[in-house]
């Protein structure tokens, strides 16, 4: 749920920071003074259990910066084995325990007192052992400002929720009800301990008082249970539909969750003290608070492993979090899946799960085990146009052309005739797989049917222009719609391209190398784009020029297709070069 706010973000930020500096305290220093204290011959049976453990350690921070805290858990214990008095090390280890979900972290959490988050640890599994006063102890001596002065009074009302004492639990949060952009998240929760306690007058009360109006998933899910529970059916619709409004792509969560909303989603404190973790990490949507988010969800899953919404939003932050110009490792994706593992088929969020495994699949190159998680989804969800496409894609990706026209001729069906506007996407993608295949003829009429739908979008008009361009067909009419691509995109090099080209073809020569020239700029490590200046400069008579473009686009690893055709123009026209 996202409730921050300018003063919320400002504090997220700064604890931010201090949890993220305590990963880089003085344990290399300690260390690598101990090591050359002790440093002797060299091989291993010689080394002391100082060198073995900088060994470890050393091994420890590369599996950090890999971002692998699994792997990381594993050295700092060795290293702790070879120089267990080491705090820095025990509190590297431990926080690499607890990006991991190690049971380790549990270990060290005792061996770090002052510590924040170990003491939030102990808290949480205080609870968990039954002992509420003991973790109501420990959450009241967390500090009162920044992060944990926002959710020291959710943690404090579960507590008190389970010692049995409601009134409490509730009084807590009163006073946080106008916090600002965090009031609502005080009053969700109070609705939760009191629809906990089965009393429904006070939980009418807060639950009215929560804007349903757009949910995420989360909220959908926790409002339609209510809703559902009270005997207002057409409600608990109504806000399963405003999800699906919100958040079209999670269309597919909603049968599980019509299914199974007449079922309390939080019954116990440990439960609510998840989900106020859960609720916390969901406000955290910048790529600088990655470390913290994975930590609260962490603990969220230690207090309910079982919290689905929290092993989604897990997997996300292990994959890289929120940062779109990352590119999360194989190892980070491979994390993100075992986080998604535990959700099973019933699980109410089992369908957004399965995707978000689908995605990691694809992007780590299993194609094959990516579409057969998705034919199992299709088999078990209503017709959805959605899901053939996405398989359609990830075989057209790892061009698997022949396999993927089925998924998109079927997606098609499903969209009615005459389809909708937004059907053009899938005549385009089917067309681009047939032309693939060398089937022109049924890519035409399926490029014709995109562009009748999307007039104006300039991938279909390239596609079809240039297409027309290269077999020398409806030149005019090919270059009037690269010409209107080219005004709806100026700065797309392939267009521009394309446009290029076309005049090539019919002569206009000076005019093609100009706008081939604009393209190159735009793309300069395209083989193609490369390729075609090449061919305007040999038509304009500079053949140096000629060459040195075409060499270039040999050194752009080109296709065999395209390196093909450039050899033999290279062969041709400069026989005497080598």
């Amino acid at each position: 749920m996202h409730f921050a706010g300018s003063e919320w973000r400002c504090y997220i930020k700064r604890m931010d920071m201090i949890f993220r500096l305590s990963r880089r305290g003085a344990a290399a220093a300690c260390i690598m003074l101990s090591a050359c204290v002790a440093a002797g011959p060299s091989g291993a049976q010689d080394m002391t259990p100082a060198d073995q453990a900088y060994g470890a350690f050393l091994a420890a921070r590369y599996a950090d910066a890999q971002h692998d805290p699994e792997a990381a858990t594993k050295f700092y214990t060795r290293a702790l084995q070879g120089d267990p008095g080491n705090q820095q090390l025990v509190s590297e280890g431990f926080l690499a325990a607890l990006l991991a979900g190690s049971p380790q972290a549990g270990a060290l959490a005792p061996q770090l007192p002052g510590n924040t988050l170990a003491e939030l640890l102990q808290a949480n599994q205080a609870a968990l052992n039954g002992d509420y006063a003991q973790a109501s102890q420990l959450y009241g001596g967390l500090p009162q400002d920044d992060l944990t002065g926002l959710i020291r009074p959710l943690l404090l009302a579960w507590a008190a929720f389970g010692q049995g004492n409601t009134q409490a639990a509730l009084a807590a949060l009163t006073p946080g009800f106008n916090n600002g952009s965090f009031g609502e998240v005080y009053v969700l929760n109070a609705a939760l301990i009191a629809d906990a306690a089965q009393d429904t007058k006070d939980a009418a009360q807060y639950y009215g008082q929560v804007d349903g109006s757009t949910p995420d998933l989360r909220l959908a899910e926790i409002l339609a249970s209510w809703q559902a529970r009270q005997g207002n059916q057409t409600q608990a619709e109504a806000t399963l539909d405003a999800l699906a409004g919100a958040h079209p792509d999670l269309q597919i969560a909603l049968p599980a969750l019509r299914a199974q909303m007449a079922a309390p989603v939080i019954s116990t404190a440990p439960q609510g003290l998840a989900e106020a973790y859960l609720t916390l990490a969901g406000s955290l949507d910048q790529p600088s608070q990655n470390f913290l988010r994975t930590t609260l969800l962490r603990f969220a899953l230690q207090l309910r492993p079982d919290l689905s919404a929290a092993r989604l939003l897990l997997a996300s932050s292990l994959a890289g979090g929120d940062d779109p110009s990352a590119t999360p490792s194989p190892v980070q994706m491979q994390n993100a899946m075992d986080a998604l593992q535990p959700i099973a088929a019933g699980d109410v969020l089992y369908g957004p799960a399965a995707l978000q495994e689908v995605n990691l699949l694809a992007a780590l190159g299993r194609p094959g085990a990516a579409v057969s998680l998705l034919d199992g989804l299709i088999a078990m969800s209503p017709p959805d146009p959605g899901l053939l496409s996405d398989a359609g894609d990830i075989l057209r990706a790892g061009n698997q052309n022949a396999a993927a026209i089925p998924y998109y001729t079927k997606a098609i069906a499903l969209m009615g005739d005459p389809p909708p506007g937004g059907a053009w996407t899938l005549f385009f993608d089917r067309g681009i797989c047939e032309d693939a295949l060398d089937n022109w003829a049924a890519a035409e009429p399926d490029m014709l049917e995109a562009l009748n739908l999307a007039p104006n979008q300039p991938y279909v008009l390239n596609y079809l222009g240039y297409s027309w361009a290269l077999r020398g067909e409806k030149l005019e009419q090919a270059r009037a719609m690269l010409e209107q691509a080219v005004g709806l995109d100026p700065n797309d090099g392939a267009v521009l391209d394309s446009l290029g080209y076309v005049n090539l073809r019919e002569g206009r020569v000076q005019t093609a190398l100009g706008l081939l020239k604009q393209a190159v700029e735009l793309d300069p490590d395209d083989a193609e784009v490369n390729g075609h200046l090449g061919d305007a400069f040999w038509r304009a008579g500079e053949k140096l020029q000629a060459d040195y473009q075409w060499r270039r686009a040999l050194a752009l690893q080109p296709d065999d297709k395209l390196k093909a055709a450039i050899t033999a123009e290279l062969q041709r026209d400069f026989p005497a070069q080598p």
